[in-house]
């Protein structure tokens, strides 16, 4: 089934969904939602068996941009202990308020740094959906969640669907008497599900 429509986009990462297709469901996904599930595929921390790692090399990550992101996670890590450090000496007036400020200016510099990282990392994924996919079923057997509910979508209905331009709007209904708003875009003569819009 194609994306032609908002309807369309809808129905088939509702399907998709029901039978645990997660590389149509992701690929029902605007790009730009997309991004953040995807980023959780990319090894932070510890990586048991280098389960995630052999994930993004399979799609295509070069081993340096993966060095790259624990080399900023490491960081991050030694910047918080020195920050736990010397809070500890402001309070007790050995440490100037003036070094934890830098200190804590620093820290954001290095999150940031971490967010590019792994920002270049995707950038080498030709196909975002299918390694989101691959991510959230290695999620769900090692960790017995992922990234999103298996049963978002099932069971609803899409109503008030209203198109302007390339941009639309619509209701999801649930079966339990709920509802929640929900946006599309089209590109390419394609729409997708925009995951997390914003609030009317």
């Amino acid at each position: 089934m194609s994306r032609t429509s908002p309807e369309a986009v809808f129905v088939l990462a509702q399907a998709a969904m029901e039978r645990g297709d997660w590389e149509t469901f992701f690929a029902c996904l605007d790009r730009s939602d997309l991004k953040p599930l995807a980023s959780m595929g990319i090894p932070v921390g510890e990586d048991p068996g280098g389960a995630y790692s052999n994930v993004c090399l399979e799609h295509g990550v070069p081993v340096e941009a993966l060095q790259r992101v624990r080399a900023c996670a490491e960081a991050i890590q030694d910047s918080a202990q020195r920050m736990m450090s010397e809070s500890v000496g402001a309070v007790s007036g050995a440490a100037p308020p003036e070094d934890l400020l830098q200190q804590s200016l620093r820290h954001r510099d290095l999150v940031k740094a971490l967010d590019r990282a792994i920002a270049a990392c995707l950038g080498f994924v030709t196909d975002l959906a299918a390694f989101t996919a691959k991510a959230e079923r290695l999620k769900r057997a090692t960790m017995g969640g992922g990234s999103v509910s298996s049963s978002l979508f099932v069971g609803e209905s899409l109503v008030d669907v209203r198109v302007e331009g390339k941009k639309a709007t619509g209701i999801r209904r649930m079966q339990n008497g709920w509802s929640e708003p929900i946006a599309f875009v089209q590109r390419r003569d394609q729409w997708s599900i925009k995951f997390l819009p914003k609030r009317r």
